[in-house]
């Protein structure tokens, strides 16, 4: 390995940074999307029948007991619809109320699992550019020891070819892996969108029927 970064030139450095870099990066957000994930439908059969029962603060606690961004965001809502509710507001206000809360909480709650995917899609871009700088430097490197030859001389032409393939692998290897992660973790966080858009369709449905006079 230390051969292959010797013989790639001095991009093989920055190269290097860029698959420790996405490596961490990766590495932290299985973590990140482990520590997010649960079972979303189980929140919902809960929190719904706590608010068919009437139940608004044991339907908090429910909120409590799940972990992710679906969770929090229905927290944000129901901690909002109990403060309305306890206020004696009308239905309609606290319809408006909790919708605006949990979709301006929404992007907070999100905002775990999207830190740090900017520098995968970063590092999918620059490593290819690298490997093909590389591939240029080495080519010069070639033509310039040709020159110096005054013909083609074996060893220091390879050199040069060296450098120009092992930085383009590299870069390619570098970059196919942090754009195949990037996309996956990207398809997560869509289904994760989709939850809480749907976990907050329903809380609203819920207060739209009449139900928000139910005391928590």
């Amino acid at each position: 390995m230390l051969e292959y970064i010797l013989d790639g030139g001095l991009l093989m450095y920055p190269l290097a940074a860029c698959s420790i870099v996405a490596l961490a990066v990766m590495i932290d957000r299985v973590r990140a999307f482990r520590a997010a994930d649960t079972d979303i439908m189980a929140l919902r059969a809960k929190v719904t029948d706590c608010l068919d029962a009437g139940r608004v603060d044991d339907a908090v606690s429910a909120c409590h007991e799940f972990q992710g961004p679906v969770a929090a965001v229905l927290l944000s809502g129901l901690d909002r619809y109990r403060k309305l509710v306890a206020r004696g507001r009308a239905v309609i206000e606290i319809e408006t109320n909790v919708k605006e809360t949990m979709e301006d909480y929404a992007p907070h709650a999100m905002e775990p699992l999207e830190s740090r995917l900017n520098l995968l899609s970063m590092i999918g871009s620059i490593a290819p550019l690298l490997g093909m700088t590389g591939t240029v430097t080495g080519m010069i490197t070639s033509f310039n020891t040709m020159a110096e030859m005054g013909g083609m001389e074996a060893g220091g032409v390879a050199a040069g070819i060296a450098e120009a393939l092992i930085t383009t692998g590299a870069g390619l290897l570098i970059a196919v892996p942090s754009v195949v992660a990037y996309n996956v973790f990207a398809k997560k966080i869509d289904r994760y969108v989709l939850e809480i858009e749907q976990t907050m369709k329903d809380l609203i449905d819920f207060i739209s029927l009449g139900r928000a006079s139910t005391q928590p």
